[in-house]
């Protein structure tokens, strides 16, 4: 059976913007007052190896908080949006895809706001619709939820994304995923999800459209 995708679905943090040092400043920010352990890059580089939740337990992290923190987050984020830039080469990407016709979204934890903002800042107001999930574990319920809510078919999306949270929720879902190399997530642990597709390149993103038109 031919697979015809129409909607491409974006992750935002770590697949469009690089903001892994921003998150890793704003967890450390948030430490004192939550009572956890800070984090330094070199632990970070260790952490991103193990599951999101065993991450978590390693530094203490206080998992009842997060709904209480969210807002906190989502503020701080925002002082520091014009200090971010997109992956080098996504723009082109995006701006190609939409040429040819697909409609294309994002799907995120971070905040609408935050999204909106940073896309008008760097010319990339390309995207039909921005969905804000809530659930930070709980990804393939957002993905359901947009599906549902705008009327698609698992078959025509595909999903690109950068941790193997993505690769579990679309896989439970039943979406295609293009897991991508640059983000928060290695390229190991990201193998271990026997992802559709792994991007090493924006271009690869591309690339595996092409491949799944003509499949």
């Amino acid at each position: 059976m031919k697979i015809l995708i129409k909607h491409i679905l974006f992750d935002f943090d770590g697949t469009i913007v690089g903001s892994l040092e921003l998150a890793l400043q704003i967890l450390n920010e948030m430490a004192e007052k939550y009572h956890y352990q800070k984090v330094t890059m070199e632990d970070m580089q260790k952490l991103k190896y193990m599951p999101l939740t065993e991450r978590f337990k390693q530094i203490g992290f206080p998992l009842h908080k997060i709904p209480a923190m969210t807002m906190e987050c989502a503020a701080m984020y925002k002082k520091e949006i014009a200090s971010l830039k997109p992956v080098e080469g996504i723009r082109d990407v995006i701006s190609s895809l939409k040429e040819d016709g697909y409609s294309l979204s994002i799907l995120s934890s971070n905040s609408m706001d935050n999204i909106a903002e940073f896309l008008r800042r760097n010319n990339l107001e390309l995207f039909d619709h921005i969905y804000s999930a809530n659930n930070l574990f709980g990804k393939d319920k957002s993905i359901n939820k947009f599906i549902n809510q705008f009327g698609l078919k698992k078959d025509e999306i595909l999903y690109v994304g950068d941790e193997m949270r993505d690769i579990d929720a679309c896989k439970r879902v039943g979406v295609k995923i293009v897991a991508v190399t640059w983000g928060y997530d290695p390229l190991s642990l990201l193998k271990s999800g026997n992802p559709d597709y792994i991007a090493e390149t924006p271009e690869d993103i591309r690339k595996a459209v092409i491949d799944l038109k003509s499949s």
